[in-house]
């Protein structure tokens, strides 16, 4: 997907956001808006956002010597998520569907995003995971849950810290031996990293690689070969997240775009309503 002029507020907003979290000082913020507003007015609006988000993240570790202002917000999640995960996981084991009631779950993870969203607590996430429990999902889950069936090989392209304890949920209800996890390459707001992966028991689980470089989506020109190749052989593609979908292609048959929809350009480009759960294969 290319930038659209109402991502731009958006993208100004996260910038703030993520400089008041690292620093209290109202001209560190300052420069950091001024160098994203300088970049935001040169940029190719034939790029996704998530290059910007890049960009963005490189502007406060230059201008505040952090490259990680969401790391303690990372955390939390995580370990709020592994509290949690015991109460989720009675939920997918009583009900008489547990694969797509797994898949339910892991959409609601996705509401843990400080990219889409300026703050989030418990309760929301609570809501979320009631609302995906009885509210319709939008796409073509029976299509999804017969490619984990028949799928040899599947890449499974995580988002953020905490969402990927919900994923667990997923992952052990297919066979682990045929999933690759992959993680952003590096720091970027907050989206799963190796650490988190690590943490989470994510890792002792299925076999995780990272994309290779610190872009909140997949931007295969970006990536490692190593990726690349991995997304090559894959037979199953599941993409978790918004930024996964702003940069993926969407002429593979193979990809399956799970989010929660978080933003009105988002939501007009898969054809949803906001706040619908989406399970997208073109």
């Amino acid at each position: 997907m290319k930038t659209y002029n109402d991502c731009i507020p958006c993208l100004v907003r996260q910038a703030l956001g993520a400089a008041r979290l690292v620093t209290d000082n109202p001209e560190a913020q300052s420069r950091v808006l001024k160098k994203t507003l300088a970049a935001m007015a040169v940029m190719d609006m034939n790029q996704s956002p998530p290059m910007m988000a890049r960009h963005i993240q490189e502007t406060i570790a230059e201008v505040t010597g952090n490259n990680d202002p969401y790391k303690a917000l990372k955390q939390r999640f995580n370990r709020f998520s592994l509290e949690i995960y015991p109460d989720l996981e009675a939920r997918v084991c009583e009900s008489p569907v547990p694969l797509e009631t797994a898949v339910r779950l892991a959409i609601a993870g996705n509401i843990i995003d400080f990219g889409a969203l300026s703050s989030l607590d418990r309760d929301t996430v609570f809501a979320t995971i009631d609302h995906a429990l009885t509210h319709e999902v939008k796409g073509d889950m029976n299509g999804l849950i017969q490619a984990f069936a028949s799928a040899g090989r599947i890449l499974w392209i995580a988002d953020n810290a905490g969402e990927i304890v919900f994923d667990r949920l997923v992952l052990e209800r297919i066979d682990p031996t045929r999933v690759t996890f992959v993680v952003r390459g590096g720091a970027v707001l907050n989206d799963a990293t190796f650490e988190d992966a690590a943490e989470t028991g994510i890792s002792d689980l299925v076999s995780t690689m990272d994309s290779g470089v610190a872009i909140p989506g997949t931007v295969l020109e970006e990536c490692s070969d190593a990726l690349v190749q991995a997304y090559d052989r894959a037979d199953l593609i599941v993409a978790k997240g918004q930024g996964n979908y702003e940069t993926l292609p969407h002429d593979d048959h193979r990809v399956f775009f799970l989010f929660k929809a978080k933003c009105p350009v988002v939501a007009e480009s898969a054809g949803v309503e906001m706040g619908d759960m989406v399970v997208r294969n073109f």
